[in-house]
């Protein structure tokens, strides 16, 4: 019997036409958009994503979702192997702003099977007090070679924070030929917003 048949607590599945013509349409639509893609990693970015949420009264999150499964997955190193030894620490120091933000390319630690690098971001306007900076961003490296990234975590809240990328292949001390930029990551948008509450009063037991 197929899962989606199985009564759950006495409730049937009521698929019905309707719905079957409206997924038959989004199934032709996935197939375009695969034609289209040609194997790219194709993703809005965030204003976008905000105007259709705005205009179709749908979440974030749900949107991401959706629109993150319709690209093609990449196969993917394991980055779980053992980074090597410890080969030396690569100097970046490239820095950009944009509106009250700065961004920094810090340092990489270039192992012998790949390169950690970091990734500063920091709040420059006065009242960073009321600022908590949330970045669903990657990593996305031009070069020779083909570089595989992934995030390895990070440290920091408020208004400024640390990301961590692994690498692969390591990089070359010539960076010169290479060019780094930071993009929207669908899977980190895929977060469900928390309404956050703040627990203050005396409590008895």
């Amino acid at each position: 019997m197929e899962w989606n048949r199985i009564a759950i607590r006495g409730l049937q599945n009521v698929y019905n036409d309707e719905a079957k013509q409206i997924d038959e349409q989004i199934l032709r639509l996935v197939q375009q958009r695969k034609s289209v893609a040609e194997g790219q990693q194709l993703f809005p970015d965030p204003e976008m994503i905000q105007q259709w949420s705005d205009e179709l009264g749908l979440e974030l999150s749900e949107i991401s979702l959706v629109l993150g499964s319709l690209n093609e997955s990449v196969p993917r190193r394991h980055f779980w192997e053992e980074p090597g030894e410890l080969r030396g620490v690569l100097p970046i120091m490239k820095t950009t702003r944009d509106g009250d933000f700065e961004y920094a390319l810090t340092h990489s630690m270039q192992y012998e099977n790949l390169s950690i690098l970091s990734v500063e971001i920091k709040c420059l306007t006065a009242t960073v007090e009321s600022v908590s900076i949330e970045a669903p961003l990657t990593l996305a490296i031009l070069g020779e070679a083909e570089y595989e990234v992934q995030m390895h975590g990070g440290r920091g809240g408020g208004a400024q924070v640390e990301m961590r990328f692994l690498i692969w292949p390591p990089l070359s001390e010539a960076l010169d030929s290479i060019e780094f930029s930071l993009v929207p990551d669908g899977r980190g948008l895929r977060r469900p917003r928390h309404k956050e509450v703040t627990l203050d009063k005396r409590i008895d037991f």
